[in-house]
């Protein structure tokens, strides 16, 4: 059984590589204004920004995520997730998250992400019993499948940390306000910044996403465009990001929704979960 299931651990590693580069939906026409826009205008620092929007983030406590990402015009990786945060202070790794992620090569992956275990809901018939759908990897796991499978439920965590999406602000200047419009429906005012690659290296909290950076750096690439639409109470509504590849620029959207709502992260039962620590080495 452990062979069976390691054979999609590539697979699955690769797609949520692809999630890790962040803050990922609907890059091309996304966004909706309201009327013209006001001359671009110098507003403030990123850090400044970062520090007011990640407050009013962790103060309302839970949200919703909704990511995509596009290369070349199609559609190679989109999600959605619930995020319940729970330490005060801006929002990091101290979250349960709820996740979904859907793409042409492994399809539609579950994961639920708790402080003390992940629960990856594989793709039918990749070697879970059928009754126990669910793959629990603990936070101490002890067999060696739990040590391979450890780092997606990491990356997954870190592609959807709202820390990790709204930080590329601290590697940026002077932020831009663009204008006012609507995410929506909703009003929201549009910052643009360039992020300086070597910066957000220093800064990056996940191993995985400082590897990307650097990876951008070896190829040449020195800094990212970055778009921030907040709401009238600095809560971040879209953030959008153009990665340049060497296949061409990888586009990248994410749009947060149902800021305080009552939301719940709850764990599979039992009976349907499949620990892999049950497995010898």
């Amino acid at each position: 059984m452990r062979r069976r299931i390691a054979l999609v651990l590539l697979s699955l590693l690769t797609v949520v590589a692809l999630a890790c580069g962040g803050w990922l939906l609907d890059p091309a026409g996304s966004r909706e204004q309201g009327g013209g826009q006001s001359p671009a205008r110098p507003t403030t620092t990123g850090p400044l920004l970062y520090a007011a929007v990640t407050r009013q983030m962790a103060a309302r406590g839970t949200a919703t995520y909704t990511w995509s990402g596009t290369s070349g015009g199609g559609t190679t990786m989109a999600g959605t997730g619930s995020l319940h945060f729970l330490a005060s202070g801006a929002p990091g790794h101290s979250f349960d998250a709820d996740v979904t992620v859907t793409s042409p090569e492994t399809g539609r992956m579950r994961a639920v992400l708790l402080p003390t275990a992940t629960f990856l809901a594989l793709p039918p018939a990749k070697g879970l019993p059928r009754n126990k759908p669910w793959l629990k990897v603990s936070q101490a796991t002890r067999s060696t499948l739990g040590r391979q499978l450890q780092p997606m439920g990491e990356q997954l965590r870190a592609s959807i940390d709202p820390a990790q999406n709204v930080g590329l602000l601290l590697a940026a200047g002077t932020v831009t306000e663009v204008g006012h419009g609507t995410v929506e429906g909703v009003p929201a005012t549009e910052h643009r910044a360039v992020v300086d690659l070597r910066q957000a290296v220093q800064l990056a909290d996940d191993p995985g996403i400082r590897a990307q950076y650097r990876a951008m750096l070896a190829a040449g690439v020195r800094t990212l465009e970055y778009e921030l639409w907040v709401d009238d109470d600095s809560l971040p509504l879209r953030v959008h990001a153009d990665v340049p590849r060497t296949t061409g620029v990888f586009s990248m959207t994410g749009v947060f929704r149902r800021w305080g709502d009552r939301l719940q992260i709850v764990a599979p039962t039992a009976k349907q979960v499949f620990d892999a620590d049950a497995l010898k080495n």
